[in-house]
């Protein structure tokens, strides 16, 4: 879900989560809501739908949905993830990250900015409690969620205090069963 990740010129990258799940999976199918940008890799070969998440019906059922950085976007999270349920298998499992709020330089933004430099396309924060709690809604089980961190820059510090409490790190990682 999410799969173009904001530009079609991000396929040329190694971390593109999309390829990177291709070089692993038997079968993928990708989803986005850039038109534009599906009609340019769809043109490259990959298997990519464009519509909204919140509401497609896809006409297929999945083993595991993956939204990297995707759920912070959207407008109505409780649709989609109900929505990504009906598109699981039995068992099946949805895996989504999302930036966390207590990652220590938002506070240090905050501190200097009078703010938290935040995405211009973000429109939600969620932490491990309602990340869990908007799952559990949902109708998901067995959800596990992962501090994970992804900056170099801010690295020696982060994983630190991800040792010492892992709200701190810069993101976070959710596993949850159908």
């Amino acid at each position: 879900m999410g799969c173009v990740d904001h530009e079609a010129s991000k396929e040329a990258g190694d971390e593109w989560l999309h390829k990177v799940i291709l070089d692993h999976a038997s079968e993928v199918l990708g989803l986005d809501f850039a038109e534009d940008e599906v009609k340019k890799l769809v043109a490259r070969g990959y298997k990519i739908a464009y519509g909204n998440a919140e509401e497609i019906d896809l006409h297929q059922k999945f083993d595991v949905v993956v939204a990297g950085e995707l759920i912070e976007h959207l407008s109505n999270p409780g649709k989609f993830l109900e929505n990504m349920k009906k598109h699981l298998n039995e068992n099946g499992e949805i895996v989504l990250t999302t930036p966390n709020p207590f990652y220590p330089k938002r506070m240090v933004e905050i501190l200097f900015h009078g703010y938290a430099l935040v995405h211009p396309q973000h429109v939600m924060w969620y932490c491990p409690s309602t990340l869990t709690e908007i799952l559990s809604r949902a109708g998901f089980s067995n959800i596990e969620i992962i501090p994970i961190n992804n900056s170099e820059r801010w690295s020696w510090v982060v994983n630190r205090l991800t040792l010492l409490r892992p709200w701190f790190s810069t993101n976070l990682l959710v596993r949850a069963r159908n």
